[in-house]
């Protein structure tokens, strides 16, 4: 550190403390003052003021010496720079090493993303998503109630409330690697037994780009309205007919890609036709086969059934599904867990006692499905419709009685229009379920409104006419056996 005091200062305190410490007469000082002190009231004698005068000298002497060091160190540059305002050194304060420029930034992509600057170094992407359907639902009964094939008296309520039908918080990404993505989708519901629970995830590996394999909880494929999310039907909800025929979501392997540049294909196996909420104790040993493929001729067809890309040209889809899987009995003879989700085409349970036959119970089978579609798509109109084969075989009652096969088929078929482009949408639809004991069908129109002329935030209306549903399911709205008319109106919104 470099030294900044001045020979006026080095003196004036050399000479302060020599007066404090000797207060006898300083003859030097006198001389350069011109004032002489007052006598002292003691006289000091010749021998002391002498010594005085010797000491005295001395001391200036090692001041002069003093006085030429420091302006010796003064002249010399140092290699410390002058600190006028601090001495404190502002690095102390800094305790993390301050990074040249940050991993990840954060931006909007369908979610708040947090993206790394340099995919080499940080390989790490995540995005996070809200979606919410928030609907209004009203039902006019026809009849107060219906009865089943197993002679059971079902009472029909009417219906005027509001609901959080899904909510979902999801988190997707990659890690290590972007080939390597991950999904999971939290799922929140006010219609549903489990308020709160997971209802997909899965690690994905893209091997090429025709071919990425997949491991978790996901949906079996075998139907297309199924498949697609239900953000994007042309409705409230999907149809009646899908909610009867479809497959549902279970833990499994599945692998999606391309086997051509027009062709995709999305495959499953997997523990069972509808195992979400399974444990592994109530699982039978034999699993589900599913599949679904499909073919683009003209070009990429989008998403969902409406055509708010308003495709400038027409655009076709083109494809198929089969599912197939066997529900065993208990070891007590007892149907198993998985196997309450099927019904015959009265709404009927197949696993109810006296279903098909008075003192059988149905504690075996095997299911078969199989799904047509076709989508059609040009300057903001849409067609689209799907068919339905459904077997159930090898069936299996409760006393060793072995039972008929049963055949159901149906379709649902529906069309929509923008009347505002991107914005305003008009639709209708209908959808049909037949089947050995008795047959349901439904009628719905309504409208589509983009708040925003995209599909992130859309309001839908439509009223439905429906006769002996078979099909029932807390989300959709579908109650077995009931006839009336349903009004829903709804607000999807995700980011």
């Amino acid at each position: 550190m470099g030294f900044h005091f001045r020979h006026s200062s080095v003196r004036c305190f050399a000479v302060v403390a020599l007066a404090v410490v000797a207060p006898w007469p300083l003859p030097n000082i006198w001389a350069q003052t011109g004032q002489r002190p007052a006598e002292p009231a003691v006289a000091l004698s010749d021998q002391t003021a002498t010594d005085s005068e010797a000491s005295l000298s001395d001391a200036m002497t090692r001041i002069g010496e003093l006085e030429a060091i420091v302006a010796s160190l003064q002249s010399q540059p140092s290699s410390v720079p002058a600190q006028t305002t601090s001495t404190v050194d502002p690095s102390l304060f800094q305790l993390v090493p301050k990074s040249e420029s940050p991993t990840h930034y954060s931006v909007y992509d369908s979610g708040w993303t947090w993206r790394p600057s340099n995919k080499d170094e940080s390989p790490f992407e995540l995005t996070v998503g809200l979606h919410n359907q928030f609907r209004y639902t009203g039902f006019s009964r026809d009849e107060a109630t219906s009865i089943d094939s197993a002679g059971n008296v079902r009472e029909i309520n009417n219906r005027n409330d509001f609901n959080i039908n899904r909510g979902r918080l999801v988190f997707s990404g990659y890690a290590f690697d972007e080939d390597l993505s991950f999904y999971s989708n939290i799922d929140y519901s006010t219609v549903t037994s489990n308020p709160i629970q997971l209802l997909l995830g899965w690690i994905s590996f893209r091997i090429s780009d025709r071919l990425s394999v997949s491991m978790g909880l996901g949906k079996l494929p075998g139907t297309w309205e199924w498949t697609e999310t239900s953000r994007y039907t042309l409705g409230a909800d999907r149809t009646m007919a899908t909610t009867y025929f479809r497959p549902s979501i279970t833990a499994g392997m599945w692998a999606t890609g391309k086997l051509t540049d027009d062709i995709s294909y999305h495959a499953l196996v997997g523990n069972g036709f509808n195992t979400l909420s399974l444990q592994a104790s109530e699982l039978d040993t034999q699993l589900a086969y599913s599949a679904l493929s499909w073919w683009e001729p003209l070009g990429d067809f989008g998403r969902g059934f409406s055509d708010i890309e308003d495709h400038p040209s027409l655009a076709v889809r083109l494809g198929h599904g089969l599912t197939q899987t066997s529900n065993l009995s208990t070891s007590s003879a007892q149907p198993g867990a998985e196997q309450t989700v099927v019904r015959i085409s009265d709404g009927t349970r197949l696993v109810e006692p006296d279903a098909l036959a008075p003192g059988v119970t149905v504690n075996a089978f095997d299911i078969w499905l199989y799904s047509a579609h076709l989508g059609i798509k040009r300057q903001g109109l849409s067609l689209s419709s799907e068919v339905f084969l459904r077997w159930l075989r090898n069936i299996e009652g409760n006393t060793g009685t072995r039972l008929p096969s049963l055949f159901d088929h149906g379709f649902f078929v529906q069309a929509g229009a923008f009347v505002i482009p991107q914005t305003l949408e008009l639709f209708a639809r209908g959808s049909q379920v037949v089947g050995q004991f008795g047959s349901g069908d439904e009628i719905s129109a309504g409208f589509n409104w983009y708040l925003f002329n995209q599909r992130s935030a859309r309001f839908t209306f439509d009223v439905t006419s429906i006769d002996d549903s078979p099909a029932q399911q807390s989300r959709t709205g579908y109650v077995a056996g009931e006839s009336g008319t349903l009004f829903r109106s709804q607000l999807w919104t995700f980011f």
